[in-house]
């Protein structure tokens, strides 16, 4: 190869060989989160309907349990994706198989990240869509009589000052967009350190890194403030400057697990060695 580091038209053959030789299982993938949110849609829509009088309706009542299935659904699930982003390291063959590719450790690399982390926030947007088409379809047939069955706009997510936002202000879109960066960082970090069973493993270790942490502050505090802290500061702390911080805090975080997340893709090896 002339080109050591990246070349388009290699990529692109790389990026169309990935997604052809895992069409099946991402397929299955995408048909099983289609699955569960239309379950969790039509269950939810069974007692939204059963609690509500349509008169007192103003917009259909599953809307809001929606907003926060988006939410926890974009967490959940793209924590699950980026999990499988180095699942074709699991085994010698397979191992063989990626690192003899004609291509260089970045181009498989940002191949899987695309399809894993990019990927999966288009497909997970149109199989939301698609489960919530499906729930007005079921309950259109189910009760004929009810005239608020609507599906659920994205513009009520996301518009300014609507009941449903989950964004109220600009700076909160980019907190939680930049936090689920971060939550996926940490697992795609994870698929590279354990190729087997990734995302049991880093929730795990996750938790654990969570409690100390917490534990290791916590101790700080009693033993630098042997009077108690004064929380009233931090409540004082300006809004905006906090959520700044936060974002770039977990803009940070999420560069610096990717970048560790490559290194140690490019020192894999065929053989495991101990």
């Amino acid at each position: 190869m002339r080109d050591t580091f990246f070349s388009l038209p290699r990529f692109m053959d790389l990026c169309r060989k990935e997604m052809i030789e895992g069409w099946k299982s991402n397929l299955m993938r995408i048909v099983l989160m289609y699955g569960i949110m239309v379950i969790a849609f039509v269950w939810n829509g069974y007692i939204s309907y059963d609690s509500y009088s349509q008169h007192l309706w103003k917009i259909d009542p599953t809307w809001d349990a929606l907003r926060w299935f988006f939410i926890w659904g974009l967490f959940v699930f793209g924590s699950l994706s980026a999990s499988f982003t180095m699942e074709r390291m699991k085994t010698k063959t397979s191992r063989t198989a990626v690192l003899m590719t004609p291509a260089t450790m970045f181009e498989k690399y940002l191949s899987r990240w695309l399809i894993f982390s990019i990927g999966f926030l288009v497909v997970f947007l149109i199989a939301f869509k698609l489960a919530d088409y499906t729930r007005v379809l079921y309950f259109s047939l189910r009760f004929p009589k009810i005239d608020m069955i609507h599906p659920m706009s994205f513009s009520y997510l996301f518009a300014e000052g609507s009941p449903f936002a989950i964004v109220p202000k600009c700076e909160y879109f980019w907190v939680r967009f930049c936090g689920f960066l971060f939550v996926q960082s940490c697992f795609i970090l994870g698929s590279s350190i354990w190729p087997k069973n990734a995302f049991l493993k880093t929730f795990v270790a996750l938790v654990l890194v969570f409690v100390i942490y917490g534990l290791v502050i916590s101790g700080l505090v009693k033993l630098l403030f042997l009077d108690g802290y004064d929380y009233s500061n931090v409540m004082n702390f300006p809004e905006e400057k906090g959520l700044h911080v936060v974002i770039s805090l977990c803009s940070i975080f999420a560069l610096f697990n990717w970048v560790l997340a490559y290194f140690r893709f490019k020192e894999s090896e065929i053989i495991h060695r101990m």
